[in-house]
């Protein structure tokens, strides 16, 4: 137990590289990656114990086991351990697939109304219905007559 929890240390490289399984050829999204195991995500529902193989850059199919897993999101451990150059290379791949920022076209800043704009449009609106009372009953004055 002790050597897993070991494994189970080493260090962990975010990545995002799209791969497939071997056996079952559909495609798996590699999450992270240390030279003892992965995180992955698939469309395919995969159990405990079940046995993946992916494709990793440099050394081809790799078989892992799935040790636990989330909604669709999957961790295994390698059967045997991979070198950390592999892990290395996923990380640098998963860096240059990376989209470069675009800068996004300028756009018109919209006005910023202040207090004292939302006071004067009040002000408007309480003299337009004080003139609105006044014609009412001038008019029902006229007209009372």
């Amino acid at each position: 137990m002790a050597k897993l929890d070991e494994q189970r240390r080493a260090n962990r490289v975010s990545v995002r590289l799209v791969t497939h399984d071997a056996v079952g050829d559909y495609p798996l999204t590699l999450i992270n990656l240390s030279t003892s195991g992965m995180m992955l995500s698939s469309p395919r529902a995969l159990r405990v114990g079940d046995t993946v193989q992916v494709d990793l850059p440099q050394i081809g199919n790799t078989a892992a086991e799935v040790m636990w897993h989330d909604a669709d999101e999957y961790g295994c451990r390698f059967f045997a351990p991979i070198p950390a150059s592999v892990v290395d290379d996923a990380a640098r791949r998963t860096r240059s697939n990376m989209p470069h920022p675009v800068e996004a076209p300028r756009r018109r800043v919209r006005e910023v109304r202040t207090e004292r704009d939302d006071t004067r449009s009040l002000v408007v609106l309480c003299l337009f219905l004080a003139f609105v009372v006044v014609l009412f009953y001038s008019l029902q004055a006229i007209l009372g007559s």
